[in-house]
This record gives C-alpha cells, sequence and structure tokens, in this order.
C-alpha cells in the first residue's frame, strides 16, 4: 500500500488503455493499494494537474518525458523508469526496483 505521505498517480495513456486496465482488473487492484488514477489529457505534460510539486522541498520522481526546468513544479523532480517510480512510491523513498523488494 502507498504510505500517507506519499502520492502514487498513474495517468492512462490512452482511453483504450483505460478500459484494458479496467476489464483486467487494475483499476481495482490499483484503488485497494492507494494509487490514484488520471484519466487521459495533458495535464502533466504540461506541468498543471495532480503529480506536479507545489512547494521547492517536494520530490517528484516521475517516468514523464517533459523534465524541463519547472515543468513539474518548484519541487525536485527525478525521472526514472516507471517500475522505479511504482516501487519508490510504495517504499516511500526513492529506490530501484528489483523483483525480490516486494
Amino acid at each position: 500500500h502507498v504510505p500517507d505521505n506519499v502520492n502514487f498517480f498513474i495517468q492512462f495513456g490512452s482511453e483504450a488503455v483505460a478500459e484494458y486496465a479496467k476489464k483486467k482488473g487494475w483499476v481495482e487492484l490499483f484503488a485497494r493499494a492507494g494509487v490514484k488514477l488520471i484519466d487521459p489529457g495533458c495535464g502533466a505534460c504540461i506541468g498543471c494537474g495532480p503529480g506536479v510539486s507545489a512547494t521547492p522541498d517536494q520530490v517528484t520522481v516521475s517516468a514523464i518525458n517533459r523534465n524541463f526546468q519547472g515543468r513539474s513544479g518548484p519541487g525536485r523532480l527525478y525521472l526514472a523508469s516507471p517500475l522505479t517510480v511504482a516501487a519508490s512510491a510504495f517504499v516511500g523513498r526513492i529506490v530501484q526496483y528489483h523483483e525480490d523488494l516486494f
């Protein structure tokens, strides 16, 4: 489960991907784990909406490819693979994903 002091967002890349995740039962699984799901859209790419830091002391670990200065808010931004982002969200600190982590 995602720790209380961590926000873990997954944004679907398309409506088709969202529908596929629903059919596979992943949406329910993510919800039980404390993951916040975001419908497809441009919010993350244009630096607004969920997942953008609000203060300089916040840390964001992201798999997004939009890493322009300040694009993800005023906080510190680390780019990582999707697996490392997920592992870090569940552990509550930046960690490298490996199979025996969980």
